[in-house]
């Protein structure tokens, strides 16, 4: 957890049960809220894959799991007596033992989804088959494969920018092609596209070529968000405290947790965030 404490926003993480490759179970997916509360973030965003013929979900079924696990972190709230809506607490001892918790302990999750890039992801938007950032239809999150970046992929993304929708890539520092010669992603930025690193990458929990390339992309300012792209309880936890920490030792303090709180508030919100500009490679 950070030292400040500060209100951190998850905006990446594979949260909800039953969706994707994340969490099985609703109480694996609470337990999850709870790793996230303790760690000091107070927003998720969820964001389960939309991969077709893997992972067929849509605003429909994103929104109605989304709803479940509301539902029962509202249900964990009344049990406790808790005031604020949407409020969860690191463990059940607290409520238990006769203390009152402070009602401003609250974790909101908001819905996502981590749409895995196509020719057609406009038309897919248009269609209202995808889900945005918080549902409000102004950021898209992409995430290409690990190998590559399609051709022409760049036509696709500066097609939604000029319908209004700002496309969002996760994880760059873990396509081969990006690492290897970033300049087509350092263009995607200067069209106006924003950059998310994964808080394990930037550890080195994903491997020595991943932090490498996290750490040129941070430097030459082509990442703007820290998300901790969770799956799991265990293995891959919704924990972003690490990752800031060391992201402020190549950004600074400052930037590395704007990365975690003002940039993504602004993004939840419909707004563009005033990122630094891109420096180029």
């Amino acid at each position: 957890m950070m030292e400040e404490t500060i209100k951190m926003i998850d905006l990446h993480t594979h949260i909800l049960p039953g969706l994707d490759d994340g969490p099985r179970t609703l109480e694996e997916s609470i337990e999850m809220c709870r790793i996230s509360y303790q760690d000091g973030i107070r927003t998720i965003v969820a964001t389960p894959h939309i991969l077709p013929d893997i992972y067929n979900n849509n605003r429909s079924t994103i929104l109605s799991k989304l709803h479940d696990l509301q539902s029962a972190l509202c249900h964990l709230q009344s049990d406790m007596h808790l005031d604020s809506e949407l409020s969860i607490l690191p463990n059940r001892a607290t409520a238990e033992d006769g203390r009152t918790p402070h009602p401003e302990l609250s974790l909101i999750v908001l819905p996502g989804a981590d749409v895995h890039f196509s020719s057609d992801l406009l038309e897919l938007y248009k269609n209202r088959e995808l889900m945005t950032v918080g549902d409000n239809g102004r950021y898209l999150m992409i995430e290409f494969d690990f190998q590559s970046i399609p051709y022409r992929g760049e036509e696709v993304l500066f097609r939604l920018i000029t319908h209004g929708v700002i496309p969002i890539v996760t994880h760059p520092e873990r396509n081969y092609e990006i690492t290897r010669n970033p300049k087509r992603y350092y263009e995607m930025i200067k069209m106006g596209c924003l950059g998310q690193v994964t808080a394990m990458s930037l550890t080195g929990a994903f491997g020595s070529q991943a932090k490498r390339g996290a750490e040129k992309l941070l430097a030459h300012r082509l990442i703007h968000l820290i998300a901790s792209d969770a799956h799991s309880v265990n293995g891959r936890p919704p924990i972003l405290s690490a990752g800031v920490r060391a992201a402020e030792k190549i950004v600074g303090k400052e930037e590395a947790r704007k990365m975690v709180t003002e940039y993504p508030e602004a993004i939840i919100e419909g707004r563009r965030p005033k990122v630094p500009e891109p420096i180029k490679l």
